[in-house]
């Protein structure tokens, strides 16, 4: 493994390995992607679109190296939020040796903000937006600069929530469906990235 915590990659025949300490640039076919992994997750989000003769496509992908996250975890998530519907809250996954976790980290919330210190090495951040849509805002992206999922839930109590997730690599995002992090059923959630076209075009597409 390279030194350095950010490595320069050509992906010549196929995904390079990786060699940055943190993430690695790498030019494909499709364009220019940063790509980041650790124990609990692998992920390649496109930077820049383009057309680069003769190196092959590599396309964004998302995997999660323990499995999806369970169906009552996602339950519970709903649960914790709905309870609170005029503040946010904030709820984190992480990985032990033991499996997932769900954690609800010590926090100062309010009507549009939530206060929190991230748990360590924390697999998923979600938040709340009680009544309002579930979007990311410029807070959040200022916020979710690391490498993880993210995610936020919206338009509680209504007979269509939302629900809106993405993976960062330390700035860059990639929206992510429901199907791709969580096993089971989101039951009314209207997925806002994946849902149809005339909600919220998606902006990539997974593979793996």
């Amino acid at each position: 493994m390279s030194a350095a915590l950010v490595d320069y990659l050509v992906a010549r025949n196929g995904p390079p390995p990786r060699l940055g300490l943190a993430y690695d640039y790498v030019v494909a076919g499709d364009g220019l992607y940063v790509v980041a992994d650790n124990r609990y997750l692998a992920a390649r989000v496109p930077v820049a679109r383009a057309t680069v003769r003769g190196l092959p496509s590599l396309y964004a992908s998302l995997t999660l190296r323990a499995g999806r996250l369970p169906q009552r975890f996602w339950d519970q998530i709903v649960a914790v939020a709905c309870a609170r519907p005029k503040c946010e809250v904030l709820l984190a996954v992480t990985l032990d040796p033991t499996g997932y976790r769900l954690l609800r980290p010590a926090q100062i919330a309010g009507p549009a903000s939530v206060v929190y210190r991230p748990p360590r090495d924390a697999l998923l951040q979600i938040h709340s937006h009680g009544a309002y849509p579930a979007h990311f805002s410029r807070t959040d992206d200022a916020d979710e600069q690391g490498f993880g999922l993210y995610g936020v839930v919206g338009r509680l109590g209504s007979e269509r929530p939302e629900v809106a997730l993405r993976v960062g690599v330390y700035g860059y995002f990639l929206p992510v469906p429901w199907e791709a992090v969580f096993a089971g059923d989101r039951g009314p959630f209207h997925d806002i990235g994946f849902d149809g076209p005339d909600e919220m075009e998606s902006t990539g597409a997974l593979s793996d």
